[in-house]
């Protein structure tokens, strides 16, 4: 339906509907007594039109707010309201959100976990986990992130052992890094073989598959002087180099397995990758799940190049949580970020 505007000494009609023609502006003359030709009193056609110029405004506001931030390809609709359920409780020990900050000898960390839309909508838990440590010897901040494969039953459980077995370990650089994962798998079984499995299936579909889960780690010197890093990882969470103000992906792709589904333990030790990188003051290292890498882009995002600024030093744990957890249509996974910055930054207020 058109939206007819009556203008003062005329009427116009504006935003035709798609059967209609576009209608001209048609003169009146003013009569005398302050009414129109019309036999409509001019103040209250004035308005009428005062009315209608509100309502077109608001209409041609709303055309602007669900296009693109260059003014492009629109967006598509409103987002509409989803009920946010818990998964059948709640608890501090596997919260659906966790933050964490501060500093490991000369290394600053930062850390969060957030529980995706897809879940909060259907009642289930976080399937990512973190975790980050100081080797024994104090030498080392070992990092690590997974994602638990929401196709196998529990992989919450799957990824939270995961990531502890892993900063447990005595990690270095130059580790014989199939053993440490060999290790960590190990763990994996045993921690999860009592839980249940789904009847007969195949993957997406009551698959019988035990807990799985990727699992990406980092090791870096705990000093915060030049040196060597390395990273390790077997399946898609990313990590992701800060250097020179450049992002560097440390294990692009290399192509999907069959049917979209990323290697993970404890079956695939033999698709661990790792690598060793220069770490040195003003580096960044950024482990992280794929429901926030994949918006990182390998590092060629807008959202990539925003956080080259914000994140050139450890931003307050508000911030590091609102650059995580913004909101756009078809990010609804769950998101995990770890984050490792050379030198001492944080100071407490005493």
């Amino acid at each position: 339906m058109g939206l007819l505007l009556l203008i003062g000494a005329g009427q116009v009609e504006a935003e035709p509907g798609p059967s209609q023609e576009p209608t001209a502006v048609v003169p009146s003359s003013r009569q005398s007594g302050g009414g129109t030709a019309s036999g409509w009193p001019w103040w209250i056609l004035s308005g009428v039109a005062g009315g209608g110029a509100v309502l077109l405004g608001q209409l041609l506001l709303g055309r602007r707010t669900r296009t693109a931030a260059d003014g492009g390809t629109p967006l598509g609709p409103l987002p509409q309201p989803l009920p946010v359920l818990l998964a059948g409780g709640a608890d501090s020990r596997a919260p659906g959100v966790a933050l964490d900050g501060g500093m490991l000898a000369q290394t600053t960390v930062r850390a969060v976990s957030i529980r995706g839309r897809r879940h909060r909508y259907r009642g289930e838990p976080l399937q990512d986990a973190y975790a980050v440590r100081l080797s024994a010897d104090g030498r080392w901040v070992i990092a690590a992130v997974a994602d638990g494969l929401g196709s196998t039953l529990h992989a919450e459980h799957a990824a939270a052992v995961a990531v502890r077995a892993a900063t447990n370990l005595s990690l270095t650089p130059d580790l014989g890094w199939h053993a440490a994962f060999a290790t960590v798998a190990g763990e994996v079984m045993r921690a999860t073989a009592r839980l249940g499995r789904r009847p007969t299936g195949r993957h997406g579909a009551g698959a019988s598959d035990p807990p799985a889960t990727t699992l990406t780690i980092g090791v870096v010197p705990a000093d915060g002087r030049r040196g060597i890093a390395a990273c390790a990882a077997i399946g898609d969470s990313p990590a992701l180099w800060l250097h020179d103000g450049t992002w560097t992906e440390i294990f692009p792709p290399e192509g999907q397995r069959p049917g979209n589904v990323t290697s993970a333990l404890p079956e695939d030790l033999g698709e661990l990758r790792e690598r060793q990188i220069d770490w040195g003051p003003g580096d960044v290292l950024v482990l992280c799940s794929d429901g926030f890498g994949t918006a990182m882009g390998g590092g060629g995002s807008a959202l990539a190049q925003r956080l080259v600024t914000s994140w050139n030093s450890p931003p307050a744990l508000r911030s590091f949580l609102r650059d995580v957890d913004f909101q756009l249509s078809t990010y609804d996974d769950d998101r995990t970020v770890l984050a490792l910055w050379t030198g001492r930054h944080d100071t407490a207020v005493l």
